[in-house]
């Protein structure tokens, strides 16, 4: 059996562990005699200090030609000689890897395509649905903060600190040596042009090498010389040179720099759209039905900017309690669309869920029953969803580049966030949105993508299936 499939053979027979995946260059069926190191990633059930410990001392024991060395940490950073080969084993629990997969999206997208895996796969343990663009400025891994390392002569790297049985993660630095100068390099280059591939292609799929060199290209300005300079570096990583002059630290810098470019320009591809649920009114404090047959005010407080940025336009509800909440925000231009409405609750407007639950409890028995049915002289979700989907329509006729503003209401976010994301709009009275928080989406054509906070995106999907 082959030294991977072995290993993950071996892990996932312990009890602990329900996944145990082969990532990295070895699962694209990459010679082993070329790659840096073998990528492991284990999902145990609950991760503890003798877990940890049990798990590192398997894999070195492991019988391999050479010897075995274990780095246990994350981060790329690549160690071992040639008569060692080096295993990069990172373990987590169920919760650890969810936040990994938060804070470093593009590591964890990426693992997700490996089909070398035992247990349960990674995607099915907590899925990045997508990569985001603001993921390119925000998430771990991103350019400024590989610039900032490797202008600084370290790697960023994560180590885990056991006291008791809490675990936190800390972040240290190891110094670039001759060896890690070339690698750390080439992995700058290498994955942030895959990732903005994926990114741009809109799917997690393998760049091949025609797609690389000409999106390499694209993000350089024809740059053909920087990409000269990357194909010697890449021709003598696959040789495992263990000595790289100085000189390449610039190749890193002066990528980066094109490529920072290049993003800015990309942000300016897309049409920005901000929604906004309004600020709260004393009838949104006593927790009942809240459509548009009443029209308070919102509270009065004292005011402060949710947001220095410009927008080009805010588009609000007819309601009042919308179009107050646009002091919060600076626009030069303001119109109202009655199609982002809050939903007509009819009879129900006004009315507690407790007296709406006496007074017409087979409205609440179809619902249980999963019957879309009105609320007495008022709308369904589907009708809330046919004006969501007519206001979408409307989105086409501004053009990219422009920010917009949406001051909504909380009913009808839920319906349209459904839509975008692909979520059942039946599911959308599960989820919460807070008042006056901004929920970024972009749009390119005919396709809206998220843009989101990616806590509050985890935030959606887990409430729409509770």
């Amino acid at each position: 059996m082959k030294i991977g499939e072995s290993i993950i053979q071996e892990l996932i027979k312990d009890k602990d562990v329900i996944s145990a995946t082969i990532v990295g260059s070895y699962s694209e069926k990459k010679n082993i005699e070329k790659i840096g190191d073998l990528d492991v990633v284990v999902i145990c059930k609950k991760l503890t200090k003798k877990i940890f410990k049990r798990l590192n001392n398997k894999i070195k024991k492991k019988k391999f030609y050479k010897e075995i060395l274990v780095n246990s940490t994350f981060g790329p950073v690549k160690l071992g000689a040639k008569k060692t080969f080096p295993i990069h084993l990172m373990i987590y629990d169920k919760k650890l890897h969810k936040d990994h997969a938060i804070k470093s999206p593009f590591t964890c997208y990426d693992w997700q395509r490996s089909k070398i895996f035992r247990g349960i796969s990674l995607k099915k343990i907590f899925p990045v649905k997508n990569l985001q663009l603001n993921d390119f400025f925000n998430a771990r891994r991103n350019s400024n903060e590989y610039l900032n390392d490797i202008k600084k002569d370290r790697i960023s790297v994560r180590k885990y600190q056991f006291k008791g049985k809490k675990i936190t993660t800390k972040k240290t630095f190891v110094k670039i040596d001759t060896r890690n100068r070339g690698e750390f390099v080439y992995h700058i280059i290498n994955f942030l042009v895959i990732n903005l591939f994926k990114f741009h292609a809109n799917k997690n799929i393998k760049t091949s090498k025609k797609q690389f060199d000409n999106f390499f290209l694209k993000i350089t300005n024809k740059d053909r010389n920087l990409l000269k300079e990357f194909k010697i570096l890449e021709s003598k990583k696959l040789k495992k040179e263990l000595i790289y002059n100085q000189n390449i630290i610039s190749l890193a810098v002066n990528f980066v720099k094109k490529y920072e470019n290049f993003l800015q320009k990309m942000k300016k591809e897309y049409l920005t759209l901000n929604f906004v649920r309004h600020a709260k009114t004393s009838m949104n404090k006593k927790n009942i039905f809240l459509g548009v047959k009443n029209n308070p005010s919102i509270i009065k407080t004292k005011i402060k900017k949710i947001s220095n940025s410009m927008h080009d336009l805010t588009i609000t509800s007819e309601l009042k309690r919308a179009q107050m909440s646009t002091k919060f925000f600076n626009s030069k231009k303001i119109i109202h669309n009655k199609l982002i409405n809050e939903i007509n609750y009819g009879d129900a407007d006004g009315m507690s869920f407790s007296n709406f639950k006496t007074k017409y409890p087979k409205i609440i028995k179809s619902w249980n029953n999963k019957i879309d049915i009105k609320f007495p002289k008022g709308e369904n979700t589907n009708d809330v969803r046919k004006r969501a989907l007519s206001f979408l329509s409307i989105l086409k006729r501004f053009k990219e580049g422009k920010k917009i503003l949406i001051i909504s209401h909380g009913f009808f976010l839920k319906v349209i966030f459904c839509i975008i994301l692909g979520i059942d709009t039946k599911k959308a009275y599960k989820i919460s949105i807070e008042h006056l928080k901004v929920f970024q989406f972009l749009k390119k054509g005919k396709f809206i993508i998220p843009n989101l906070n990616r806590k509050d995106q985890e935030n959606i999907y887990n409430q729409s299936n509770d």
